[in-house]
């Protein structure tokens, strides 16, 4: 295809400051695009391989212009910090994000690769990114090259620290390299203030909210490593937004943590007054997601430390996480507590016996508690349901990927949204398909008359065919239970993309065996079919059931395994050692 830009584009670099901008030698005619796609059409799009070999688009090649302004949105118009986005691609983002950019507000654009750089002077008209004067380009292979260049800009006036911003498909694709800048980046920042003090073996911790799920299982956990664990417990349905800000500030100067630990970001104040005071005192902070971070943090505003560290169960949100400014954001799956989930006294498992048994949220309630959020209009009641149908056809989207497939971004019912009301339909979309999902799974299984433990939603889903329970107590029955059943059933929310749920690991600790849907990270912690055994669609089910009823021993012997390599690999204990390791080593 003919590459018109090409020319324009060089004689407007050729224009600009020296000094600024960090650019490899460019030819006079446009070159041969060598491990790149430039894939075309009115408005060109580009393909390249990632890191691990697999090839990743970097815009829609549908309308990569709309695709652009979702994410554009994403940026703070209010922080006057220098914005770093990591990621060129083509610049369809960069030429949308300037609209929304004081033009007095320093950007500085980062990327590895010189072949996307060449293929966007070749294939876009970047005429508004390179006439603007407080705009540095850095485009270097190298990440030390980067860091010292942003490190000299830095030095000449952008002291107040950078504000980053990740263009989602490039972090995909570059993830160790982007990465590597951010961590030489931030640290540069830290060590201008005291540094942390995690080096010591006993670590002060204040633990948010010790009764929420999961984190009971991480103060036992952190004790049993030896550190000391201070709680600081409230009642969200209960107590004020401000009054537990004040509580958990005054417990912060009472305590001294050398750590502030949460899950979900449970307990910060959206506004990020808790965040900006412990960054202030150079207190790192913790918040270990094992729902949607993407769906959550949207809701917060306010600095991103480089002491804030965010942990996520699902390792497919860590670009997502990155482009909304966090930097120190890591994998760490979910795990099981040992001293509670271990195979129960005959007696205790008696009274769970069945041949298949289901623990599990029909998603009803959580769907319709969403629901009631949002416009109570027919029209808007469509529009969900159009949604729902389009995120079936392609699991685990953001909602912006959503609405972009069904060009439904500049829809009036969605621009009248406020931003609470966008996360609120975000969850319901989510929350709505994985109940047709969860629902498609569990009929499979009318043949076998499994029982169903869980909320009352199920009658009207399932019918007659299955037997209904009501829900059962996580730490004084579950265990028993998934030890009674010859076979645990599991459907995983559409939620999780990759990461495998808690039921993996605590029905076989608690000695029963399991069938569950396949995610990617099964196979990164179990030998599958020696130790897990999956399903990849629901049409599997009946003749997965049926083989495993019959096959007792089969069943024991996987069990075993399983249960073996959690003890060894993946207690809570294991993932609280692999935290506080990674905290040392970046701070």
């Amino acid at each position: 295809m003919a590459m018109s830009w090409w020319h324009k584009n060089l004689a407007l670099l050729r224009g600009r400051e020296g000094g600024r901008d960090l650019l490899p030698p460019l030819p006079e005619a446009p070159p041969l695009l060598r491990g790149v796609t430039l894939l075309p059409g009115p408005r060109p799009s580009l393909r390249v391989r990632g890191e691990k070999g697999r090839p990743v688009t970097l815009h829609s090649p549908a309308d990569p212009e709309r695709e652009a302004e979702t994410l554009a949105r994403q940026v703070s118009e209010d922080d006057p910090r220098p914005l770093v986005v990591l990621g060129l691609g083509l610049g369809y983002h960069l030429l949308a994000l300037l609209a929304r950019l004081p033009p007095e507000r320093p950007l500085v654009v980062v990327e590895q690769d010189p072949v996307v750089w060449q293929a966007a002077l070749s294939a876009v008209n970047l005429a508004p990114l390179l006439n603007r004067a407080e705009t540095a380009l850095v485009v270097a292979p190298e990440a030390r090259a980067v860091i010292l260049h942003l490190k000299g800009l830095e030095d000449r006036g952008n002291g107040g620290g950078w504000c980053f911003w990740g263009h989602p498909p490039s972090l995909r694709a570059r993830n160790g390299f982007y990465e590597a800048v951010l961590r030489g980046l931030t640290t540069v920042a830290a060590g201008r203030r005291s540094a942390p003090k995690l080096g010591k073996d006993r670590l002060k911790i204040l633990v948010v909210n010790p009764d929420y799920f999961l984190v009971p299982e991480v103060v036992r956990g952190l004790r049993r490593l030896g550190h000391e664990v201070e709680p600081a417990l409230f009642d969200k349905r209960r107590e004020e937004g401000e009054e537990i800000l004040r509580r958990l500030l005054a417990r912060v100067k009472h305590f001294s943590p050398d750590l502030v630990f949460t899950v979900n970001h449970l307990g910060f104040d959206r506004e990020g007054v808790l965040l900006h005071t412990l960054h202030r005192l150079r207190i790192p902070s913790v918040s270990w997601y094992v729902d949607s971070p993407a769906i959550i943090l949207d809701l917060y505003e306010g600095p991103k430390s480089d002491l804030s560290f965010i942990f996520v169960w699902d390792p497919t949100y860590v670009p997502q996480v990155k482009a909304r400014g966090f930097n120190q954001v890591h994998p760490l799956p979910l795990a099981t507590d040992p001293e509670v989930f271990r195979p129960q006294p005959q007696e205790a498992r008696r009274r769970w016996r069945s041949r298949v048994a289901f623990v599990g949220n029909s998603m009803t309630g959580p769907v319709d508690k969403k629901v009631a959020r949002l416009p109570q209009t027919p029209e808007f009641a469509a529009l969900l349901k159009r949604l729902w149908q389009e995120y079936l056809t392609e699991p685990h989207r953001s909602l912006a990927e959503v609405l972009a497939a069904a060009g439904l971004e500049d829809d009036p019912l969605i621009r009248g949204l406020d931003r609470a009301a966008r996360v609120d339909l975000e969850a319901a979309v989510v929350f709505g398909a994985t109940r047709s999902y969860r629902s498609a799974c569990v009929r499979q299984l009318a043949g076998f008359r499994p029982v169903i433990y869980g909320d009352p939603g199920w009658r009207d889903i399932v019918g007659r065919s299955h037997r209904l329970r009501p829900e059962v107590n996580y730490y004084q029955e579950l265990p028993a239970l998934y030890g009674g059943a010859s076979l645990n059933f599991n459907a995983t929310s559409l939620q999780m993309k990759a990461a495998v749920n808690q039921r993996v690991f605590d029905a076989p600790a608690a000695g029963g065996f399991l069938l569950t849907d396949f995610r990617e990270q099964a196979a990164e912690l179990f030998h599958l079919g020696e130790e897990m055994v999956c399903y990849r669609e629901p049409g599997e089910i009946p003749d997965l059931v049926r083989f495993y009823l019959k096959h007792e021993e089969l069943r024991r012997r996987i069990t075993a395994r399983a249960r073996a390599r959690i003890l060894a690999e993946h207690t809570y204990v294991h993932r609280l050692q692999q935290m506080v390791a990674i905290l040392r080593r970046a701070t």
